[in-house]
């Protein structure tokens, strides 16, 4: 089934705002790595009380992030949550500039993006001796570059990185060997330019 791409703009302070709260960007980004699960269990993985991890998966649900999973429920306690099915989530910083309310909370979002993964790494790196030589020398942690392109250029590039993601989900999703032979791996890209801003 083909997934919609959600674009998020000044319309959308409320999303972002919402986005920009610790918890819930770690819960969010928690659901989209392990799929379906309850309040219980994502509580358990972020050492949070059920109470406040329930509210804030209410609070996503109201921006159309997660939705419930009611046959997934053994009974009318239990509460199962998932992402809703997106193929990307986007934004585009330039759309801020004259809406000082949705440039602080865009700003906001995108940092706390940057500290989930900051934690994310951190935490690989100080237990990434636990996983088979094969998976540590397969993971990197590398900074490339620098390369001198336009904007135009620097914009196709990532356009470029997004097909060549979509093709390795691809061969995981239909590769018929063992599942076990394949785990879910994340990919973080960041690029900016060097030096001071360009003069239009």
């Amino acid at each position: 089934m083909e997934q919609a791409r959600r674009h998020l703009g000044p319309k959308d302070a409320g999303t972002l705002k919402a986005l920009s709260h610790p918890v819930r960007m770690r819960l969010l980004l928690l659901v989209h790595e392990a799929g379906p699960a309850t309040v219980g269990m994502l509580a358990e993985r972020l050492a949070q009380p059920v109470g406040v991890v329930s509210y804030h998966m209410r609070q996503l649900a109201l921006h159309g992030l997660v939705t419930e999973v009611p046959e997934l429920a053994r009974d009318r306690r239990e509460r199962w949550w998932r992402l809703v099915p997106t193929e990307s989530v986007s934004m585009t910083p330039s759309e801020f500039v004259g809406d000082p309310v949705g440039r602080v909370a865009s700003r906001a979002t995108m940092l706390q993006l940057i500290d989930a993964t900051a934690e994310r790494m951190r935490d690989w790196v100080n237990g990434m001796h636990t996983w088979p030589p094969e998976w540590q020398d397969a993971s990197t942690l590398a900074r490339k570059g620098p390369m001198r392109l336009t904007a135009q250029e620097l914009s196709r590039f990532d356009e470029e990185l997004d097909d060549l993601v979509m093709r390795y989900q691809t061969l995981g999703e239909n590769a018929g060997d063992d599942p076990a032979e394949r785990r879910p791996v994340i990919f973080f890209c960041y690029t900016e330019p060097i030096g001071p801003p360009v003069s239009e």
